[in-house]
């Protein structure tokens, strides 16, 4: 009976973090309450108190499961050694398209899609845990694009002399801001061509250049 007591614990705790989560994304931290989440789960705010304790404490915890989550998919993409470049960010861009569509299923309306966004956006109304969880993303993110990079010069796909880090800032940057960019034009298009548009002048500026044929005499 005690082990189907912590399972329905668990299953509410869960179901308690994926409305927090969805709801910090449309609506902010500043828009999230445990009255909004309670009637949604059709529970009582004591409920959500005895679960997470604060709004804080729940918001802590639906951050550290999205970024796990979120790092151990770049993860894979990024330090994949038998992929391109241009291949990875094609995976980043079928991953950001996923979270895009989910809170745009009907087409592009520019809704927010990115916690970590999202969250950045409210910084000051959160406490040290939290931004500081946001900040060490942010240098994960930076440490895995350097591993990509790098990857593509020690290949061949790019040429010794690429100036890593300055594409690294680049690259990284898009990462951070796609959320932004999806919103402020409307439009999940907007960010690809801008991603096409930053590989093609790393392309064309850095690839390694096919061997020059001899002339037939």
């Amino acid at each position: 009976m005690q082990t189907d007591n912590n399972s329905a614990g668990q299953t509410m705790r869960n179901q308690i973090k994926m409305v927090a989560e969805e709801l910090l994304v449309k609506h902010g931290y500043r828009g999230l309450s445990f009255r909004q989440i309670a009637e949604i789960l059709n529970t009582t705010r004591a409920n959500l108190h005895y679960h997470f304790g604060s709004k804080e404490g729940l918001v802590e915890e639906v951050l550290e499961d999205y970024s796990v989550a979120t790092m151990n998919r770049y993860r894979d993409v990024l330090t994949d050694t038998t992929t391109t470049l241009r291949t990875k960010i094609d995976a980043i861009i079928r991953l950001n398209r996923e979270r895009y569509q989910k809170y745009n299923p009907d087409g592009d309306h520019g809704h927010p899609w990115s916690l970590m966004t999202r969250l950045r956006s409210d910084s000051d109304a959160l406490n040290d845990k939290m931004r500081n969880r946001l900040q060490g993303v942010m240098r994960e993110f930076e440490m895995l694009v350097a591993v990509g990079v790098r990857a593509a010069v020690q290949s061949g796909e790019l040429q010794p002399d690429t100036p890593q880090q300055q594409i690294v800032i680049q690259l990284v940057t898009i990462i951070h801001y796609a959320g932004l960019v999806t919103r402020d034009n409307g439009k999940f298009g907007r960010l690809t061509d801008l991603w096409d548009a930053t590989l093609t002048v790393i392309e064309r500026s850095y690839s390694r250049k096919p061997a020059t044929k001899p002339r037939k005499g």
